[in-house]
Order: C-alpha cells, then sequence, then structure tokens
C-alpha cells in the first residue's frame, strides 16, 4: 500500500511539473524577445503568440522521455527488480540465511547459531558460551551434502537434549534448501559473469586480429595497387612482379577473412549440417552415428558438439595413439548426446587435465550440460557430453 501511495504521489508530480517547464520556456523566450529592437515587452498581453507554441512543442517533445522515466521509477519502487530474476533470487537468500539463523537462535533459545558452507561461514548470529560445546548437524539437499549447521548449548558443559537434536535436523532440512538456493544463484551469477569475460575476451581478440593483421594488409595492399597503376607503362617488368606479390598478399588476406569466420562459426555446419560436419574432420578415420533425420539443434550446441568432437579428435591422435574413433550423437527430447571414443591406450595413471580437456568442459558447462572423459569399456578413452536442446 505504502508503494502504491507513492507512485500515485510521483504521477502527481508530472504535471505541475510539466507546467513549470511551460512557463520557464515561455520566460526565456520572453527574455529573448524583449532585447530586439522596437519589441519591449510590458504586459503578459504583450507576450508573442509564437512562443506559446513554441512552448507548447517543447512540452511536447519533454512528455514522452520524462513520462517514461517516471514510469519506469514508479514500477521500480511498486515493483522491486523482479524483471531479474536471478538478482531478486540472489538478494532474497542472502536477505534470508541470516533471518534463519537468527530465528533458530531465538526459538530454541541457542546463544549460538552458525551456518557454514564451502568450508566458510556463511552467517552467524549470537556467542558462544565460553566452555559451551558445539554440535554440527550435516546440511544434505537431495542427498548431496551443502553445508554444515552449528549451534552451541545454552550452559557450559551442557548438551542439547534429544528433542533439540531431532527438531534441529528437521530445521536443517529446511536450512539445507535455503542454503542450495543461495549456492545456486552464485553459481548462476558467476556464469553470468564468466560468459560475459569470454564474450568480450572474444570480441577483443577479433578486434585484434582486424585491426593488428587483415586492417594493415589490406592498407598496404591499397598503396601497393597505386604503385602498380603507376608502373605499368613505364616498367612492365617491375608491375608484373609487384602483381604477382600482390596476388600472394591477396591470397593471404583471404586465408585470414576464412579464419576469423571458422573461429566464429565452422562453414562445415550451414553447408553440411552437424552430421556430415563430424564426417569431415581432419583427423582419425572414424564412423559416425547419428539419428535420421537429425533434429534441428541450436547453433550454440551445434557449434559446442562439433569443437568437442574436433578436440577429442586431436587429443586422440595426439596423445593417445589411437588409429580410429566412433562418434555417436543420440538425442531425446531434452537433450543431445556426443560420444566419442577412440582406440588408444587410454588415459595415464597419473592423468591431469590439459588445456584441451578444460576447454570442453567449458563448453558443455556454458550450455548447462555435462561432460564425462574416462576409459571406454574395450579399451581407450571416452568423451561423452550431454547438453540441452534448448539453450537460454
Amino acid at each position: 500500500m505504502r508503494s502504491e501511495a507513492a507512485a500515485r504521489r510521483l504521477y502527481q508530480l508530472l504535471y505541475p511539473f510539466l507546467l513549470i517547464w511551460y512557463a520557464f520556456v515561455v520566460a526565456a523566450l520572453c527574455a529573448v524577445a524583449a532585447t530586439w529592437p522596437h519589441r519591449p515587452i510590458g504586459s503578459l498581453d504583450e507576450i508573442p503568440w509564437w512562443s506559446h507554441a513554441i512552448a507548447f512543442a517543447v512540452v511536447a517533445a519533454s512528455w514522452a522521455p520524462v513520462s517514461a522515466h517516471l514510469d519506469r521509477s514508479v514500477y521500480q519502487l511498486a515493483f522491486g527488480q523482479r524483471d531479474n530474476a536471478y538478482e531478486v533470487a540472489g538478494h532474497v537468500s542472502r536477505q534470508l540465511l541470516p533471518s534463519v539463523a537468527a530465528a533458530l537462535a531465538s526459538t530454541m533459545s541457542l546463544p549460538y547459531v552458525e551456518i557454514e558452507a564451502d568450508g566458510r561461514v556463511v552467517t552467524s548470529h549470537g556467542a558462544a558460551p565460553e566452555g559451551a560445546p558445539i554440535t554440527a548437524i550435516p546440511l544434505t539437499f537431495q542427498g548431496h551434502p551443502v553445508g554444515t549447521l552449528r549451534v552451541s548449548a545454552r550452559r557450559r558443559r551442557d548438551r542439547l537434549s534429544a528433542a533439540d537434536m531431532r527438531l534441529l535436523e528437521d530445521l536443517g532440512r529446511q536450512v539445507a534448501i535455503t542454503l542450495h538456493a543461495t549456492e545456486l544463484s552464485a553459481a548462476v551469477q558467476q556464469s553470468r559473469e564468466q560468459l560475459v569475460a569470454a564474450r568480450e575476451e572474444e570480441r577483443r581478440r577479433i578486434r585484434r586480429d582486424l585491426h593488428d593483421g587483415l586492417g594493415p594488409t589490406l592498407a598496404s595492399l591499397a598503396l601497393r595497387l597505386g604503385v602498380l597503376q603507376r608502373s605499368i607503362e613505364p616498367d612492365p617488368a617491375a608491375a608484373t612482379a609487384l602483381a604477382a606479390e600482390l596476388r600472394a598478399d591477396v591470397r593471404q588476406a583471404t586465408a585470414d577473412i576464412r579464419r576469423l569466420v571458422y573461429e566464429l562459426r565452422p562453414p562445415m555446419l550451414d553447408e553440411l549440417g552437424l552430421v556430415e560436419a563430424l564426417r569431415n574432420l581432419t583427423g582419425l578415420p572414424r564412423v559416425v552415428t547419428a539419428p535420421d533425420p537429425m533434429p534441428a539443434l541450436p547453433a550454440a550446441v551445434e557449434v559446442a558438439l562439433y569443437r568437442i568432437a574436433a578436440e577429442a579428435l586431436h587429443n586422440a591422435a595426439r596423445h593417445a595413439e589411437a588409429t580410429g574413433c566412433t562418434i555417436t550423437l543420440a538425442t531425446d527430447p531434452h537433450a543431445v548426446t556426443l560420444t566419442v571414443t577412440d582406440d588408444g591406450r587410454g588415459l595415464p595413471g597419473d592423468y591431469l587435465p590439459g588445456v584441451g580437456h578444460r576447454s570442453m568442459r567449458e563448453r558443455s558447462t556454458e550450455l548447462g550440460g555435462t561432460l564425462h572423459i574416462g576409459p571406454a569399456p574395450g579399451g581407450g578413452t571416452e568423451v561423452v557430453v550431454t547438453v540441452p536442446r534448448a539453450t537460454r
């Protein structure tokens, strides 16, 4: 109710503001007109008619931006930030956990309550009495540990009763849900930041390639074409040699453009489709199995699967000494799974993920998918990536 009253007051301010703005424009125009020779303005009746017309036009032009800005302010005041679900969820979670800890301490008369996650204290309330034992209650969500609830006894050398422990375990399940929601919100925010950073880094790389590589090459070509034009008649032999050099430079510039285009999106995906593009990858001999017909996939999913398959083939040929591999695509209404199995020597016992494996994992994680790299059933290495068919 308070936000609705504030909204009404803000809307009521719009009309006086426009009237004041109208009067200000008229006064300014009259002040300008009064400085003209033989046109002094001594009373309101002498205000020129055109000043009202101009003031009305100015106010009319100001109406849309002012009302739009005010409308956004009113909406923000009345309804908060509900359009940004991630920020709302994070804000609620951050406010909720301290409230949960305070409510536990107050309701059960506990001097100290602490909620811990990932080895750090998320929130705490009160202070433990000196010498009072601390009881730790694991917090789990759907069978997975998400944190620990720690509470202290009410007095020194005192212990919580069995009824207290049962109640805390029951409440711990609700705390675990809240803590899990907080972690999800933080993970989503971190993922968004990583995506933005990756996108900006990619833009910076493309800009650097265009500015430092392709741009100077094309500028040099333009200058040398001018030299070629001037040297055709006086020195045909030198013009012929220069034309050959220019032809090689044009080929290099064309190759650079194709490389930039390929890094943005492999052309084979548009020309052949995902299945045929996988069959035409360079590297090991392979057998590609896929549904027929292959269902349409989002562009981001196609690029991720293609890049992961290419990286898996590269690793199999370079590190696993494989002689062949099998690529299998499987789909269901919600996800698509790519499996790359090679016949190499498998992962070493002291295996540590390298740059290629981290790149594959990042590509799958960006789309909300999963990646598994491990030994294949018949020997060799198996890479299995599953991503949702619908990207957000």
